[in-house]
């Protein structure tokens, strides 16, 4: 691990030992998945441009679950990752993030573990929900989102206008991001969270994933390197959930890794001002890290995943 003493001290009882059963069933559960680690990850293509799912946006039925992630939801609304928002697979999340977005396997396989673990279902090691995932602070979900409500009020997975709007303040004449004025529109959404929510979380864990957030939007709707995404698609992806792939828009043609995530991590971290951040030794191995740490540590990953982690260096 590459996280300073100060982050990696942050209490997080969310490792294997807080799922006894999970812990109980473990080896049972992924010996019947039986994943084919080599023959899943040597079978990623880039995406096809021409996918006719791209074209083929819908929005969720009542019986469909979406998670606090805009992009996830955008991929279930495609239909890149089933539609419904339920069974979310390792292997089913791995092809359709590549397919939609050119995630590199790294990052799917650290999100989908850390997904693992949020399930409450007796099937915990094969699958999730997407709405497993709206647990406040575990695994993705945070105070002070770009797009959601902090969960002292109430619905913090639905996307909410209100702070959206605080964002796109900081884009104001502009049709195009920049890494400096998205860490300031980040750094922003964390001061007024801690004006109006007496019980804000917000420590060295959320400042590295508030970070993710804003370079996840970044690299998705341009590449993984400029930092500059064209406003028009950011907004339908968070406002609609829907790719914009109608505006021009099509998946980076380099693949975005917890490589190129953590090192737009370590940029915005620098960016901007930061009470929590000036605390904190940001490296470009930080973003990784923070997963490994919800999940408890490399090895309890690696079982998760059934050495999917472990083949693409976690």
């Amino acid at each position: 691990m590459r996280f300073t003493v100060a982050l990696a001290a942050v209490a997080l009882p969310l490792t294997i030992s807080a799922y006894p059963a999970l812990e109980r069933d473990l080896g049972d559960t992924l010996s019947d998945v039986g994943i084919n680690v080599q023959g899943l990850l040597t079978s990623l293509t880039p995406p096809n441009p021409n996918d006719p799912r791209f074209t083929q946006f819908q929005k969720p039925g009542p019986n469909d679950v979406r998670s606090p992630c805009p992009g996830l939801n955008a991929l279930a609304n495609h239909g890149f990752i089933p539609r419904n928002g339920k069974d979310m697979t390792l292997p089913i999340l791995i092809k359709g993030l590549k397919a939609g977005m050119n995630m590199a396997p790294d990052f799917t396989i650290a999100i989908g573990g850390v997904g693992l673990l949020s399930s409450d279902s007796p099937d915990t090691a094969r699958a999730f929900d997407l709405n497993d995932l709206d647990q406040h602070n575990f695994p993705i979900e945070h105070d002070a989102s770009l797009s959601r409500r902090d969960a002292f009020f109430g619905n913090d997975y639905s996307f909410y206008q209100p702070n959206w709007d605080m964002v796109l303040k900081y884009y104001q004449g502009k049709t195009e991001t920049d890494i400096t004025s998205a860490s300031a529109a980040q750094r922003n959404r964390v001061a007024t969270s801690r004006a109006i929510n007496p019980e804000v979380v917000y420590g060295p864990r959320e400042f590295v994933l508030a970070n993710g957030e804003t370079a996840l939007y970044l690299q998705t709707m341009a590449d993984p390197f400029s930092g500059r995404a064209k406003l028009d698609y950011v907004r339908m992806l968070f406002e609609q959930e829907k790719l914009p792939y109608e505006l021009g828009w099509r998946p980076s043609t380099v693949p975005i890794s917890l490589i190129t995530l953590g090192n737009m991590v370590l940029e915005l971290s620098a960016a901007a001002p930061d009470p929590v951040g000036d605390a904190v030794t940001v490296t470009a191995d930080s973003y990784k890290d923070v997963f490994e740490l919800i999940a408890g540590g490399s090895e309890v990953l690696a079982n998760l995943t059934q050495g999917l982690s472990s083949a693409v260096g976690l």
